[in-house]
């Protein structure tokens, strides 16, 4: 439970991100949601690999890039397909047969 509750606090954060023009302040916020992220990796790994990990950080840059070059458009893609890969984290966190596979 202390895992999922980190990943949905997470996920419902990047969830309420806001990327409009310009992309300052939203990049600002996006950076403070991943040093987060950071902290929490440490417990993430408890229960899932490295590369679902490594996919999550990737993406946090990928959506960090695009805003810190002010494209809103590439931020949002990146933005829904990170909360993909936080579903995906929050899933194989917890002790049920689809976090075994």
């Amino acid at each position: 439970m202390f895992l999922t509750r980190g990943i949905d606090r997470i996920t419902e954060s990047v969830r309420a991100l806001e990327i409009g023009e310009p992309t300052e302040d939203a990049e600002a916020e996006a950076r403070n949601l991943y040093e987060d992220y950071k902290r929490w990796e440490k417990f993430f790994s408890l229960t899932v690999n490295h590369r679902d990990l490594t996919d999550v950080e990737s993406l946090f840059s990928e959506m960090l890039g695009y805003l810190g070059v002010s494209d809103a458009d590439g931020a949002r893609v990146a933005k829904s397909r990170l909360i993909d890969a936080l579903s995906h984290l929050r899933r194989l966190s917890g002790f049920n047969i689809g976090s075994v596979f």
